[in-house]
């Protein structure tokens, strides 16, 4: 089992073969909420969550919101060719074949010259000219425009609401349904995280960011700070930033997240070869290496596991190459040491962190026991990638499986403390992790925890005890 976890997009390819890819090696599953529209998608996938807590309650399930994504309306495929003429204009002005209409009035924000990617790029539309509501645009590159496709701006930025009524409906179900993360696809700012989290009132939903374009990347840090799980999202920074750039921004942003303890997902195009073959590309096998390196916590596989021929072997091949990335950091990276020194001292927390990092380097120390109610303590000792098991118990359901999210911590769920004495907690976190198979007896455990009067949500003991 790996300490870098693996995300499975579900999709036609795999909604029934959910307990395969666990027995793959897949930690946790997301589901597409664009592709969640009639009541009956919205009840399969309320059954398909259900399974999976019954197979595995330690499954993180995360999904996304649409987010102020623009789309092209509903219209027959097109085949088109470079040159050809495309006018685009709003759905109530659209005339049927004299153009393909667009949910949103576009024809505001950009201008003659600017460049539209439709499909994640595969079609690029160059502006002519904008006439009354009408975008003239020609066919640079491309074959098929398909309705519902997003389409890019790269460079322009666009006014809209964040959350639309897809997305409020979305968020009411997302809060029913026992999801652990909720994505908020194009976060502009912190504000946009603020904004899902009020519609999730008090769900135990956890919302993630997806910088996706030119204002998120610019607030990048304020974003990682407010936001409670963060996704590098590779796909729309090729077209909004250019894919030169994604190296560096996928490195600043982990970087980010590891410094602030928050759980990371590489995603988009890692084993893209996998969807018609049964063996990945060189290239793809060293950008999932080196994500590992750079600091992920998850990988994430998307049309691979939703849509692709190979959705287990590719879960399989996954799982091989984060174990030799692992095997390669644990004797070569700095990364644990260069964290360490960039985590400033002066409070508690801290200080606790540190210490359970520099004795865990110990080879008499077997694994880290982590009794957590909010999952903090086990959030700030995984950034430290430490070469043991951080086993993380808590009588929080909804917290032991968003922990699965984080790099090496094992989720166990236990019985609700009350107001138990620290020796009580500490002994049957103790148990707990012997009984499932992580410790022995003899071995010598770190425990760390927040208990008494100390301020919630921090950290201020920790202890080494010898299992019984």
């Amino acid at each position: 089992m790996t300490k870098t976890k693996i995300l499975a997009t579900l999709g036609p390819a795999s909604f029934e073969r959910t307990e395969e890819l666990i027995k793959a090696g897949a930690d946790g599953f997301r589901f597409n909420m664009a592709h969640v529209v009639k009541p009956e998608d919205y009840a399969r996938t309320a059954d398909l969550i259900k399974k999976i807590r019954s197979l595995d309650e330690k499954i993180f399930i995360s999904t996304d919101l649409e987010g102020p994504k623009i789309r092209l309306g509903n219209f027959e495929t097109l085949n088109v060719k470079i040159g050809d003429s495309v006018p685009i204009a709003p759905l109530l002005d659209y005339s049927h074949g004299k153009g393909i209409p667009i949910g949103f009035d576009l024809y505001k924000f950009v201008k003659g010259g600017e460049l539209l990617l439709v499909d994640d790029g595969k079609v690029g539309l160059r502006i002519k000219s904008v006439d009354d509501k009408t975008i003239n645009s020609v066919v640079e590159y491309g074959e098929v425009l398909e309705s519902r496709k997003g389409i890019n701006t790269p460079g322009v930025s666009i006014e809209m609401p964040y959350l639309s009524p897809r997305d409020a409906a979305s968020l009411k179900f997302i809060a029913e349904n026992d999801f652990d993360y909720v994505f908020a696809s194009f976060t502009r700012s912190a504000k946009d995280i603020q904004e899902v989290r009020s519609y999730l009132k008090d769900s135990k939903v956890k919302v993630g960011g997806k910088p996706e374009n030119h204002e998120g990347a610019k607030n990048l840090y304020e974003i990682v700070r407010e936001a409670d799980i963060m996704m590098v999202p590779r796909g729309d920074w090729g077209m909004e930033m250019g894919v030169m750039n994604i190296p560096a921004l996928q490195k600043d942003l982990i970087r980010a997240c590891n410094l602030e303890g928050k759980a990371v997902i590489t995603a988009t195009q890692m084993l893209e070869s996998m969807m018609t073959s049964k063996e990945p590309k060189r290239a793809e096998v060293s950008d999932i290496f080196n994500a590992n390196l750079d600091g992920t916590d998850v990988v994430m596989l998307s049309g691979e596991t939703s849509k692709g021929l190979y959705p287990v072997e590719s879960v399989k091949m996954m799982d091989r190459i984060l174990e030799e990335s692992e095997k390669y950091m644990f004797e070569n990276s700095t990364l644990s040491e260069n964290l360490f020194n960039q985590i400033p001292n002066g409070d508690v927390s801290s200080t606790i962190y540190k210490a359970v990092y520099t004795a865990a380097k110990s080879p008499s120390v077997k694994a880290i026991i982590v009794p957590t109610s909010r999952g903090t303590t086990a959030r700030m000792i995984a950034r430290f990638r430490i070469n043991k098991p951080v086993i993380a118990i808590s009588p929080n359901k909804r917290v032991s499986s968003q922990l699965n999210a984080l790099w090496g911590v094992s989720p166990l769920f236990t019985e609700y403390y009350g107001s138990a004495s620290q020796d009580f907690i500490v002994n049957r976190s103790i148990k707990l992790a012997k009984d499932n198979g992580y410790i022995s007896s003899g071995d010598n455990v770190i425990i760390t925890l927040g208990i008494g009067s100390y301020e919630k949500g921090a950290t201020n003991m920790m202890r080494i005890e010898r299992v019984e």
